[in-house]
């Protein structure tokens, strides 16, 4: 697995001193991150959050179970919400053939088509059932807690189709749990119905998950090399297990989105990724960002409202889009474009019409070289504008590498945390609306949220 990170765009000596970082302001902060390398490895140590640990996991149980159902289903539906879904699903689709659904099963290798239920919307609900046959399809129920009412929801609706069409035993044979084993309601369910259950630790967030079970069963089931995910992680937590930013690629990501964002103002941070798959990536780091770095309080309860904006954009397309704004609009934006060496494929642009000019100089061109050419004149264009930018370039993109890609984007998520004095693992405004949830359905114990939100529709609207 080979990755660079190359941030000489973000420095003045590239864009100038208004903009740009200079070395002093560099090196006053490289000298602290031994200690702040130390508070990670602390963090680590006191189980903070399983994510650091999921490169190393022992994979016996998942296998078994994959074991168990591969080649048994036409289709495989995840049913979860939020980060616990996002994760499975970039990786998804930084892996998966683009027309993956589309492929005869032979193609497929007899993995099935996947499908995901991510959000109560009753039209898509609807839809799903029909294009799949509830008789030959299996389910993964993801939420660490269980609390979550969608989930729930979506779940008890499903469980009850299940039974109408495929009979009482259906539950039993096409639904695997994955939430936490002690606590999770999902668990009590999952022991009542004498379901298949895949735990989630209770100190793995949804978004830190996209190396856990949530998402391994699903790449195990689909034909993905689940160890080779894993490889791509411990070689990069190997790599980042020291204190220098300089051979750090996880902390100098994360050291200069810090001081960009706070000696120059950088509060927009835009992921460019110039891949379909790498896009994927890019959405889901903009979430696992907004959660984990948007925050009102810090450790000491001192409200601070910190955290970046992030943005993802796709290459070349938003070139003739969102580059404009990138480029020439406010000077509150640090772009890190994701690229990677091979695509996997280079298609030629055949020769036609020589005498039409405008067709003619394409002769010959590769597909792979117009992402390239097209990145590096985003790239020319934001730096003589004089906005900070910086490039994670892949060999490739495969499993090894985007466990390396990802476990990186977390550890500098953690580090960043650790810059801003907040905790990158709670989810105060997360919580806040599950709980108004909560209240508007008369859940015990939620009253006072439950009048909160009747005074809040009761208020006079100004309407046009």
């Amino acid at each position: 697995m080979s990755l660079t990170l190359d941030f000489t765009n973000c420095l003045a000596e590239a864009i100038g001193a208004t903009h740009g970082l200079t070395k002093p302001e560099v090196d006053t902060l490289v000298a602290k991150f031994p200690k702040h390398h130390e508070n990670i490895d602390e963090l680590r140590a006191n189980g903070e959050s399983a994510f650091f640990d999921l490169p190393y996991q022992d994979l016996g149980d998942l296998k078994a179970l994959i074991k168990k159902h591969q080649g048994h289903w036409d289709n495989l539906v995840l049913v979860g919400f939020g980060g616990s879904v996002l994760a499975p699903k970039a990786l998804f689709h930084a892996l998966a053939h683009h027309q993956y659904n589309l492929l005869e099963q032979k193609a497929r290798g007899k993995a099935p088509r996947l499908f995901f239920l991510d959000n109560p919307d009753p039209k898509g609900m609807g839809d799903l059932l029909d294009v799949i046959d509830l008789k030959k399809t299996l389910f993964q129920v993801i939420t660490r807690t269980g609390t979550t009412a969608e989930t729930m929801g979506m779940f008890l609706w499903l469980a009850e189709q299940l039974k109408k069409k495929a009979g009482k035993g259906a539950l039993a044979a096409q639904v695997v749990i994955t939430t936490e084993r002690e606590k999770s309601p999902f668990a009590e369910i999952a022991k009542q119905e004498k379901l298949d259950l895949l735990p989630i630790p209770a100190n793995l967030g949804g978004r830190f998950g996209i190396l856990g079970n949530q998402s391994l069963f699903m790449a195990g089931m689909c034909g993905f090399k689940v160890d080779e995910l894993l490889k791509g992680g411990a070689d990069m937590d190997k790599r980042c297990r020291h204190g220098d930013p300089h051979k750090n690629p996880a902390y100098m990501h994360s050291l200069v989105h810090y001081l960009l964002t706070r000696k120059r103002r950088k509060t927009m941070h835009v992921t460019f990724s110039f891949s379909n798959r790498l896009h994927a990536i890019g959405e889901w780091y903009s979430h696992l960002c907004s959660v984990s770095l948007g925050k009102m309080l810090n450790r000491k309860g001192k409200a601070v409202h910190v955290g970046p904006s992030p943005v993802a954009a796709l290459g070349s397309f938003d070139q003739h889009g969102q580059q404009q704004l990138f480029a020439e609009g406010p000077f509150d934006k640090v772009v890190t474009f994701l690229l990677a060496k091979d695509h996997g494929a280079n298609g030629t642009v055949p020769a036609a019409y020589p005498k039409l000019e405008a067709a003619a100089y394409l002769k010959d061109a590769t597909f792979a070289s117009m992402l390239s050419c097209s990145h590096l004149g985003c790239e020319l264009h934001i730096t003589a504008s004089g906005r900070p930018n910086m490039a994670i370039t892949l060999d490739q993109i495969d499993e090894a590498h985007i466990g390396g890609l990802v476990y990186l984007l977390e550890l500098s998520t953690a580090m960043s945390a650790e810059l801003y004095g907040i905790d990158p693992f709670d989810q105060p405004g997360v919580e806040y609306g599950k709980h108004a949830t909560f209240g508007h359905f008369g859940r015990a114990g939620f009253e006072d949220q439950a009048k909160k939100l009747k005074d809040y529709q009761a208020k006079p609207r100004r309407t046009c």
